[in-house]
């Protein structure tokens, strides 16, 4: 991250990357899915067929091939980061560079993540 000389945070960068690598992920995710896909189409029409593949296919169907498809559970997740405008990335970026910039306490609290505040030991 950039500091101005306003001590405003500029994150236009590290943003951008991360969205990118976002999008990266999910395309990456996508073509694995697609494999997946064929192996089942695949396997599921040369040789294992009966109850048990039937069984196996409703299964993949409607459990894992539901689960990557777009607006469902693995497309929710990603969004938190990188919908646009309400994801992680760009809440992130709101937070810190609107009004007078960084909060002056962000560094003290940066330096005391993860320890105790317990007083009395």
């Amino acid at each position: 991250m950039a500091m101005g000389s306003t001590s405003k945070v500029v994150l236009s960068d590290e943003m951008t990357k991360a969205k990118g690598v976002c999008s990266d992920y999910r395309a990456k995710i996508a073509g694995l899915v697609q494999q997946v896909d064929e192996a089942v189409a695949a396997l599921t029409t040369n040789g294992f067929q009966g109850e048990a593949a039937d069984g196996f296919k409703e299964f993949y169907n409607s459990k894992v091939k539901s689960f990557f498809e777009a607006g469902n559970t693995f497309d929710k997740y990603l969004s938190m980061f990188d919908k646009p405008g309400e994801g992680l990335f760009d809440s992130i970026e709101k937070a810190l560079t609107i009004g007078e910039g960084l909060d002056p306490e962000l560094g003290k609290n940066n330096r005391t993540v993860g320890q105790s505040n317990d007083q009395t030991a």
